[in-house]
């Protein structure tokens, strides 16, 4: 009993006073904040999914009593339930064929699990938009009401010789107002994406790993992974209001899959040649500090989409067997 549920109190306490380091507003604090769903994605693939959510109820419990409800909700929705719900899903597996003897499985395949995690922020954002609808405001309001108080905010650390033009500002604050769901909800996407695969790979270091760990060159997209993009970008461009609103910001969220699908295609054209590894993810993080290289995300959603009526990675594993 006690080396059951002790891995579960363990996790349940790590991931809770993290996310509570929030407090302390220092750079190494967001980091641990960053960081809050490692240990409940820790116990749920290694423990089975059900650790992982009992980790994830005592951990909320422990952030009600340290903070309040509000901070208790957040931290279920942002950490428990998404580390539980990829979990349960990576760990879904059946035989590989029907001779029972046969111990090989069948894994849940990566390309769904890229689907689910799209899934999660997209979801985020469509019942944001509607709780905003019910209160009557709508989210575009919401956020630019908040966007703009940022701005005013930050007025005085704007200004100096380095301060931008007033019409550059202003769209600058613009553009934040209309993209600002969409890149939290790829934000919160990435936190549940590194948290996950920095567990799988503690786990599979130590042999403690329930599954496999997934082969980026086997991300195989469903077919009907086009379609809500499609969709998404004809509410971008042709609806106003609401819909429009909603279109711009699921744009982004919806393009996930496809990024992960041509990072995937990069893997396999890497097979032996390590250098194009290196150079693709130093422009990724460069592009962070210098935004003329974001390109580099754009041409990997580009490759994904290619890949995905394509199959060039199917193409290249056959030439290489």
């Amino acid at each position: 009993m006690w080396s059951r549920w002790f891995p579960i109190g363990a996790a349940a306490i790590a991931s809770a006073l993290m996310y509570l380091s929030t407090i302390l507003g220092s750079l190494g604090a967001i980091l641990l904040a960053f960081l809050s769903p490692l240990p409940l994605f820790a116990i749920a693939l290694g423990r089975g999914w059900i650790a992982g959510l009992a980790a994830a109820l005592a951990g909320s419990a422990i952030v009600l009593f340290a903070a309040n409800g509000l901070a208790a909700l957040f931290f279920l929705i942002f950490c428990g339930l998404p580390a539980a719900l990829l979990a349960r899903q990576a760990l879904l597996a059946r035989p590989l064929n029907e001779d029972q003897e046969n111990p090989d499985l069948e894994w849940f395949p990566p390309g769904m699990l890229a689907m689910w995690l799209t899934a999660i922020p997209a979801t985020g954002l469509l019942t944001a938009i509607v709780v905003a609808g019910l209160q009557g405001e709508g989210l575009e309001a919401i956020v630019r009401m908040e966007v703009e108080a940022l701005f005013e905010a930050m007025g005085t650390t704007l200004e100096g010789p380095l301060a931008l033009p007033p019409e550059q500002l202003a769209a600058a604050r613009e553009l934040t107002i209309a993209v600002f769901p969409g890149v939290a909800g790829l934000q919160w996407a990435a936190m549940i994406l590194v948290n996950g695969l920095l567990a799988q790979g503690v786990l599979a270091r130590f042999n403690a790993n329930l599954r496999p760990s997934p082969d980026m060159r086997d991300i195989r997209l469903p077919n009907w992974a086009p379609f809500p993009l499609a969709v998404a970008a004809l509410l971008a461009a042709v609806a106003d209001g609401t819909l429009g609103y909603l279109g711009w910001n699921a744009v982004p969220i919806l393009c996930l899959p496809f990024f992960l699908s041509g990072l995937g295609l990069v893997h396999a054209l890497a097979n032996g040649k390590r250098w194009l590894l290196h150079v693709t993810y130093t422009l990724m993080i460069l592009s962070f500090l210098l935004p003329a290289l974001q390109f580099v995300w754009l041409l990997l959603v580009f490759a994904g989409l290619v890949d995905h009526w394509a199959d060039l990675k199917g193409r290249i594993a056959r030439n290489s067997n």
